[in-house]
């Protein structure tokens, strides 16, 4: 196979990819990981720097406190040991100190060594956190040469700073997630269909939504079971949540990438509770699978998922509108086959061969300004 101008274009780069990194669970860690894999792929040289601190997150209290003093000094000197002669350097950021701690790593290391930065900001709460910290950020921006963001709702945030952030798709890997054989399953003879939930358990991804919705949910659909897979602060909350409400749902915790490719091959409909969101990896793992979908419209979930046409979108934060749209998928099988078949060919838009092009444009475009 000849290869493209764009893998031509990416070939032989070396490039630094700041950013949490495996075993570390999370959104951001799966999008670095897979866009690393991805680019390896192409004949990039990737070099992870990781501004996580693994070790500490097992002592506990004392860990925790210690954590952040030790990526202070730890992720500025792994970014100054691998940006020895790189091309290039792609940090990704959230928000508060999912922003702070790599961008103080950015500016310190470029103030010595100056190298091209691409900088993806992954963070839903990106409104708030820029309005109330808008001359730091402002100031700490000024060490990237070019921002990306996942949606348009995002990129408004960074707008008010004279900032224009390009739109970058996140990326899914079709190798580890491709449609499933036979389609949606015909819920309205599955004694027990299954509802899968993928998140953190805090207030952000609101699982408290999900166990009320699925609590009524089971008022028409006795036999509905529910898999929540993730772990967080609000775990023991929601668990008590579901007692209270008699609402057995199955809490998996923290789960091997086996185990959660089992999960998806094993459920009947995926759903998204969040509050806040901006492209969560699981939609697209979903989409791709050719899973129903059902999620809130937060964020920039309506701009890569589209109600009606390859999901069922709903408000926040109201259980009754979420387990009626839930209820839809599960008595309404041609509308599931209807949606499921529009959400692989949505996945495309996500998918490497689709992101590559615009990637190795922005990359030659970061490489041309720092000149």
């Amino acid at each position: 196979m000849v290869p493209s101008q764009p893998e031509i274009a990416l070939a032989g780069l070396v490039i630094c990819m700041v950013g949490p990194h495996e075993p570390r669970p999370g959104g951001v860690t799966s999008q670095v990981e897979t866009l690393s894999r991805c680019l390896r792929g192409v004949g990039v040289q990737v070099r992870p720097v990781d501004t996580n601190v693994q070790a500490l997150r097992r002592w506990g209290r004392l860990g925790r406190w210690l954590l952040p003093l030790c990526q202070l000094a730890l992720v500025p000197w792994r970014l100054w040991r691998a940006s020895r002669g790189a091309d290039l350097i792609h940090v990704h950021l959230a928000s508060y100190w999912g922003f702070y701690l790599p961008m103080l790593a950015i500016a310190l290391v470029r103030a010595l060594r100056r190298r091209p930065v691409v900088a993806s900001y992954h963070g839903g709460m990106a409104e708030q956190f820029v309005a109330a910290h808008r001359q730091r950020v402002q100031s700490l921006l000024k060490s990237i040469d070019v921002l990306l963001t996942s949606a348009q709702v995002i990129a408004a945030a960074f707008e008010p700073l004279g900032l224009k952030p390009i739109l970058m798709p996140n990326v899914v890997d079709l190798e580890q997630f491709s449609p499933r054989s036979g389609g949606p399953r015909d819920l309205t003879v599955q004694p027990a269909p299954l509802l899968l939930w993928i998140k953190r358990f805090d207030h952000v991804s609101n699982p408290a939504l999900m166990v009320r919705a699925y609590a009524l949910v089971r008022q028409q659909v006795s036999g509905a079971r529910l898999l929540m897979i993730g772990d967080g602060p609000r775990r023991a909350e929601i668990e008590t949540l579901a007692a209270e409400l008699n609402a057995p749902v199955e809490f998996a915790g923290r789960v091997s990438f086996k185990a959660l490719q089992a999960a998806y091959a094993a459920a009947d409909v995926f759903v998204s509770s969040s509050a806040v969101d901006n492209q969560p990896n699981t939609l697209l793992e979903a989409s791709a699978l050719g899973l129903p979908i059902v999620a809130t419209a937060v964020g920039g979930v309506p701009e890569m998922v589209h109600d009606g046409v390859d999901a069922l979108l709903t408000p926040p934060d109201d259980p009754a509108a979420l387990a009626q749209a839930i209820l839809r998928l599960l008595q309404e099988p041609v509308l599931a086959e209807r949606l499921s078949q529009a959400a692989i060919a949505n996945a495309q838009r996500f998918t490497w061969p689709a992101v590559w092009p615009q990637l190795a444009a922005v990359y030659g475009k970061a490489r041309e300004t720092s000149r």
